[in-house]
C-alpha cells in the first residue's frame, strides 16, 4: 500500500502502455522502432502533466524480460517527477519488474491511496501465455483492498481486457476468467472503472455500471474489429483520466501528431 497525497479536486491520472521496449534500443518491432516511439509519448506527456498526480503504465512494458531493460526503462522514468507505477504484461516477467524497477518515484505496488480513491493494480499474466487470468491469489487481493477501503471510490487496473474488442484473433487473449472477477467487483459498488492495456487501440465501454477504459499502445496500433492480425496506421498515444470528487470519471485519449516511422502494416505477427 502507498498513500500518494493530493488536494481534494479532480485527481489527473496519466495512463501509458505497451511500450514494447526491445533488449537493444536500435532494433525495431512491426517496422518501429519501440525505443523513440515510447519516448516521444512519454515526452508529450511530461509536457501536460501539469497537476497531473501519477502515471499509470499498464503492462507490456519490454518485449523481451532483462534486468538490463527494465533498469534502462527505470532509468528514463528516474527523470520525472511524477509518481510512474508499473504493472505487468504477457510480455513482461513480473519478478524481473519488481527487483528492476525501484527508483524512488518509480513504483510496483498492488494498491495506491488517493484523496477519495483508491487504485488497485492486478498481474493478470499466465507465464508462457498470452491470454489474461487472475488468480485465486490476485482475486482475494482484490477483494481485501475493497474491504479495506470501504469508503473509497476505486478503479482497478490489469493488463488484460476483460471485455470482447470486436477483433476475433485479439479476443481469444483477453481476460479468461472475466465472469469471475466482475462477479466479485458487483459486491462493491464504489468500484466505478476498470483500466487496462494489452489491446493497442481506445475504448470506452459501459457495463454493469463500471467504466471500462483500453488505451492506445506507445508503438504500434491493432487496427480494430478484425478478424485476423492487422496494425492501424494511427498515431501512438496515452490516455488521460481525472476522478472526481463525486465518483465521476473523466477521460480521453491524446495522440500524436503523425504515425511513427517505418510502420510496416503488412507485418502478420505479434
Amino acid at each position: 500500500m502507498n498513500p500518494v497525497s493530493h488536494m481534494a479536486k479532480p485527481i489527473r491520472i496519466i495512463q501509458i502502455t505497451d511500450f514494447h521496449l526491445l533488449s537493444d534500443p536500435k532494433r525495431t518491432m512491426m517496422g518501429i522502432n519501440t525505443e523513440q516511439s515510447f519516448l516521444a509519448v512519454l515526452q508529450h506527456a511530461w509536457q501536460h502533466s501539469d497537476g497531473v498526480a501519477l502515471y499509470l503504465m499498464t503492462g507490456d512494458l519490454v518485449q523481451e524480460p532483462s534486468i538490463a531493460t527494465y533498469q534502462r526503462l527505470q532509468e528514463r522514468l528516474s527523470c520525472l517527477s511524477i509518481p510512474c507505477y508499473c504493472l505487468p504484461g504477457n510480455h513482461d516477467d513480473p519478478e524481473l519488474i519488481r527487483l528492476s524497477m525501484v527508483e524512488s518515484n518509480v513504483h510496483y505496488h498492488s494498491q495506491i491511496l488517493l484523496d477519495g480513491w483508491q487504485i488497485i493494480c492486478l498481474d493478470s499474466t499466465l507465464p508462457g501465455n498470452a491470454g489474461g487470468y487472475l488468480t485465486q491469489n490476485q482475486l482475494d487481493l482484490l477483494e481485501a483492498g475493497l474491504v479495506d477501503q470501504p469508503k473509497r471510490y476505486t478503479i482497478v487496473c490489469l493488463h488484460h481486457s476483460p471485455l470482447p474488442t470486436g477483433s476475433d484473433w485479439l479476443d481469444t487473449m483477453k481476460l479468461s476468467n472475466a465472469n469471475e472477477f466482475f462477479k466479485l467487483i458487483k459486491r462493491f459498488p464504489l468500484v466505478k472503472g476498470i483500466v487496462y492495456g494489452h489491446i493497442h487501440q481506445a475504448m470506452d465501454e459501459q457495463f454493469q455500471n463500471l467504466r471500462l477504459l483500453g488505451c492506445p499502445s506507445t508503438c504500434f496500433q491493432f487496427k480494430p474489429d478484425c478478424k485476423d492480425f492487422a496494425l492501424d496506421q494511427v498515431p501512438q498515444g496515452y490516455r488521460w483520466i481525472e476522478l472526481h470528487p463525486n465518483g465521476d470519471i473523466s477521460t480521453d485519449v491524446v495522440r500524436l501528431d503523425t504515425v511513427p516511422q517505418g510502420l510496416d502494416v503488412a507485418s502478420s505477427g505479434y
